[in-house]
């Protein structure tokens, strides 16, 4: 738990953190404006749907990728252990 916590306060994962939160407080007020002061046009609805997908796209791709990275860096790890104990004397002696 605690890996998961400092890759979560690293500097790149705060600074992702920002610009995610920024996109969706944008497409946020975006579509609050179309929906109080729009007028009722196909257009206000394409982009109203097309950012709520937006919106979903990013969340989902910021849950998936912390997810994502999460496992890659498991099987590094375990990776990393068995090189570790494999670090023994495996030289062969012939002997006559």
């Amino acid at each position: 738990m605690k890996l998961f916590m400092d890759h979560i306060a690293s500097p790149d994962w705060a600074v992702r953190r920002r610009i995610i939160i920024l996109v969706l407080l944008w497409c946020a007020g975006i579509i609050t404006y179309l929906a109080v002061w729009g007028r009722p046009i196909a257009l206000s609805d394409t982009i109203a749907m097309n950012l709520i997908l937006l919106m979903g796209a990013i969340i989902g791709s910021y849950v998936f990728g912390a997810v994502w990275e999460r496992n890659v860096e498991r099987k590094t790890d375990l990776a990393q252990q068995a090189v570790d104990q494999g670090a023994v004397d495996t030289s062969v002696k012939v002997e006559p």
